[in-house]
């Protein structure tokens, strides 16, 4: 009994060193921004490249919520006026990932183009 919880002691250990290595990992992958305002996202095409992690960061400064969405991606984030989110993409292959404000049918969606 007391290996199963030396056992158990050790995996826990591993398991957070994995953690902290990932989480420091994470600390040194590039980041992207997008953001919208009046309307419309800027830049409506962002460029990142393939095969490599990035965050990608939305910044709201319209007045109302919005909710970021790409299907491409997997994601949908809500977004309060004036505050901003990250979101930690893997690497993904090249191709366009288009995005939107499932909230508002009048923003004109943007996309990501990975080369």
């Amino acid at each position: 009994m007391v290996l199963v919880r030396s056992a158990g002691r050790a995996t826990v250990g591993i398991v957070a060193v994995v953690i902290v290595a990932a989480t420091v990992a994470r600390a040194d992958v590039p980041a992207a921004e997008i953001r919208l305002r009046d309307g419309k996202f800027e830049p409506s095409e962002l460029s990142v490249v393939a095969g490599e992690p990035f965050k990608l960061r939305v910044v709201n400064e319209s007045s109302d919520t919005i909710e970021f969405e790409s299907f491409g991606l997997h994601r949908e984030r809500i977004v309060s006026p004036g505050e901003s989110i990250e979101i930690n993409l893997q690497a993904l292959q090249p191709g366009s990932y288009d995005f939107f404000d499932d909230f508002h049918d009048d923003v004109r969606p943007g996309v990501i183009v990975v080369k």
